[in-house]
């Protein structure tokens, strides 16, 4: 019995380190953005033929997104990945202690998050003639793809004032 409770503790020390190690990786912002970029990356490739897609490359206006798809007509859609964990977490944290007013100070802020990188992927990624008139803003976690689409009037907001659409791991699929 002791060598059965001695295995079930190693695990769980060996599954604890783990959990610290993602946590510690994932509160370098850099990191987190390679996170959010490397599962993307992986969604495409499983989804899409090789050569209809292409990670960083350069648009005719010198900008990298992280990742462009192309179309038929050879016109690029651009997919950039955002991952705004600190706003998330607050939001975890104002839902476990049921602290209405904190629960509704995260859902703006990360309203304004989104709204912030859609103006910025517009600005920087929407090119038409060079790239199709809208992009899609990735999020790599199913549940802050729902908390952003749940907000009423973002994910429409993004589309009409950035052209900007939301996509999360099920979705961009």
């Amino acid at each position: 019995r002791l060598a059965v409770i001695d295995s079930a503790h190693k695990n769980l020390t060996d599954l604890t380190t783990q959990v610290t190690t993602l946590r510690d990786v994932l509160s370098n912002k850099q990191t987190r953005g390679a996170f959010g970029q490397a599962r993307m990356e992986a969604i495409v490739q499983d989804g899409m033929p090789k050569g209809s897609y292409e990670f960083q490359f350069t648009l005719s206006n010198k900008t990298r997104p992280d990742c462009v798809v192309f179309l038929p007509d050879t016109r690029p859609l651009v997919i950039d990945a955002k991952f705004p964990l600190e706003d998330y977490q607050r939001l975890q944290d104002a839902i476990e202690n049921a602290d209405a007013g904190a629960v509704e100070a995260s859902r703006k802020a990360m309203e304004t998050f989104f709204k912030a990188e859609a103006k910025s992927i517009r600005d920087k990624y929407i090119e038409p003639p060079h790239t199709l008139d809208f992009a899609i803003l990735f999020v790599p976690t199913e549940g802050l793809y729902a908390e952003a689409v749940s907000r009423p009037g973002l994910a429409d907001a993004l589309q009409r004032d950035f052209r900007v659409m939301l996509a999360g791991p099920m979705n961009l699929q």
